[in-house]
C-alpha cells in the first residue's frame, strides 16, 4: 500500500518537474542574459517559482514516506530472521530429544534382551530337566526364569516413546534404531509446550525459506533507502534552481528531475520486488 502511494506521488512530481523544466528551457532560449536570483517579492509572484517550491515540498513528503517504508521493510526482515533462528533452535531441540529417546531405547532394549533371553533359556532347560525326570532342577530353573521375567516386567515401562517390535521365541528383542529414527517426524514424543509437527514443518528447507524471505525484505529496504537518497539529491538541485541565478535554473533543475526519475524507477522496482 505505501509503495503504491510513493510511486504515485513520485510519478506526479516527476511529471511536474519535467513540465517546469520544459517551461524554463523555453524561457532560457528566449532570454539567456545573466540575471540575479529573484527577490522575495518577485518570487512570491512568480508562478514557476511557486510551482517548484510545491514540488520540493512534495519531495519532502515522499522522503518521509520512503523512510517509513524502509523502516517497515527492515523491521520485517529482522522479525523474519529472528523467527528463522527461533524455529531452527526449536527444530534442533526436538530433534535432539527424539534422537536421545531412540538411543535410550536401544540401550534399554539391550538390557531388556538379557533378561528375555535368560528367561527363555531357563524355561528351555527346565523343560529338558522335566523330560529327563529331574523335577527338582526343573523347579529351580523355572523359579530363576520367573525372576528374570519379573525383571523384564520392571524394565518394560521404562521405554520412552520408542519400543522394541516385540520378543522373539528365543527371547531376542528386535530394536531397529534406524527405522525408529525414520518415524520421528510422524509421531514424535514431544513435551506439552512443543509442537508435534516441528520436525515436519521446521526443517532446514523451511528455515532456508525464511532466510530467503528475510534477505528479500532487507534487499527491498536497501532499494528504498537508495530511492530516498535520490530524493534528497532532487531536493538539493531543485532548491538551488529557485534560489539561484535565473539564467542557471535549467542547469540545476535538470539534475533534480533526473534524480526524481531515478528515485521513481528504484521505488517501482522495490514495490514490484
Amino acid at each position: 500500500m505505501i509503495g503504491a502511494i510513493v510511486v504515485s506521488l513520485l510519478s506526479v512530481l516527476v511529471a511536474a518537474g519535467a513540465y517546469f523544466l520544459y517551461q524554463e528551457w523555453r524561457r532560457y532560449k528566449v532570454d539567456k542574459e545573466p540575471a540575479p536570483p529573484p527577490t522575495p517579492e518577485e518570487a512570491s509572484l512568480d508562478r514557476w517559482n511557486a510551482g517548484v517550491v510545491i514540488v520540493v515540498a512534495g519531495l519532502s513528503v515522499v522522503g518521509a514516506l520512503l523512510a517509513w517504508w524502509a523502516s517497515s521493510e527492515f523491521s520485517a526482515a529482522s522479525s523474519t530472521s529472528l523467527q528463522a533462528v527461533q524455529e531452527a533452535a526449536q527444530y534442533l531441540t526436538v530433534k535432539a530429544e527424539q534422537d536421545s529417546y531412540v538411543s535410550f531405547g536401544e540401550r534399554l532394549a539391550a538390557t531388556y534382551q538379557e533378561h528375555t533371553v535368560a528367561e527363555s533359556e531357563l524355561y528351555s532347560e527346565a523343560a529338558r530337566a522335566r523330560r529327563s525326570g529331574d523335577t527338582y532342577d526343573a523347579l529351580q530353573l523355572e523359579a530363576q526364569a520367573r525372576v528374570e521375567g519379573a525383571q523384564e516386567r520392571a524394565i518394560a515401562p521404562e521405554f520412552l516413546c520408542y519400543w522394541p517390535s516385540g520378543v522373539d521365541s528365543n527371547g531376542s528383542v528386535p530394536y531397529n534404531a534406524q527405522q525408529l529414527s525414520g518415524t520421528e517426524q510422524d509421531s514424535p514424543c514431544v513435551q506439552p509446550d512443543q509442537d508435534p509437527a516441528s520436525l515436519r514443518t521446521l526443517d532446514q528447507s523451511h528455515v532456508s525459506a525464511l532466510g530467503t524471505l528475510a534477505k528479500s525484505d532487507r534487499s527491498t529496504a536497501e532499494e528504498i533507502v537508495l530511492a530516498g537518497a535520490f530524493v534528497i539529491v532532487a531536493v538539493f538541485f531543485m532548491t538551488i534552481s529557485y534560489l539561484g541565478w535565473r539564467h542557471r535554473r535549467v542547469r540545476s533543475l535538470a539534475p533534480g528531475v533526473v534524480a526524481m526519475a531515478i528515485a521513481l524507477a528504484v521505488s517501482l522496482a522495490a514495490g514490484l520486488g
